[in-house]
């Protein structure tokens, strides 16, 4: 069994091309479902539940060291962008103590939202960054899909499984 330990390394790409130096750190965005309460006869009270394959917004900020032609390339409100984070994630494994990697891609693609250019000192990194609303998000862990929303075309698989194949089929 492989033990995850570190991000050894990774890289990003928009529509193909490496963005090298452009952030130390990229958070992921957060998956979110909308819900709604049900109540009635033969329940205990209100109950919460998520709407299957319906999500909240999904925000991905893209952090840039300084002010960069990269980050306006994403810009224009009327083109999404693709980016993919391409890396590999250092494992144990439990048997042997031997070090091992995996590798695991994120894609994603969004339009922006925001733009924040930062702040200018000398000697100081900027801190830009763009933040894009995703339609869509896929994550890949050593060839397996673990998960894969397309909000426009009603994909939502979460380990392998397509759980919104039954209600395309219906639609």
């Amino acid at each position: 069994m492989k033990i995850p330990q570190v991000i050894n390394r990774f890289n990003m790409y928009k529509n193909g091309s490496k963005l090298v130096g452009v952030s130390g750190e990229v958070s992921l965005p957060e998956i979110t479902h909308l819900t709604d309460t049900i109540e009635g006869a033969g329940t205990g009270g209100n109950l919460e539940i998520p709407v299957i394959g319906l999500l909240d917004t999904m925000d991905m900020e893209i952090p840039y060291v300084t002010l960069s032609k990269e980050a306006f390339a994403m810009m224009d409100p009327g083109e999404s962008t693709d980016l993919m984070l391409s890396g590999a994630i250092q494992c144990m494994d439990s048997g042997t103590g031997k070090v091992g990697y995996s590798q695991f891609s994120v894609a994603v693609r969004g339009l922006v939202k925001a733009f924040s250019p930062g702040s200018a000192k000398a000697g100081a990194k900027m801190e830009s960054k763009v933040t894009l609303s995703l339609s869509y998000y896929k994550i890949v862990i050593d060839g397996t899909t673990m998960l894969e929303i397309d909000k426009l075309n009603g994909v939502y698989i979460v380990n392998g499984k397509d759980v919104l194949k039954e209600v395309r089929n219906m639609c």
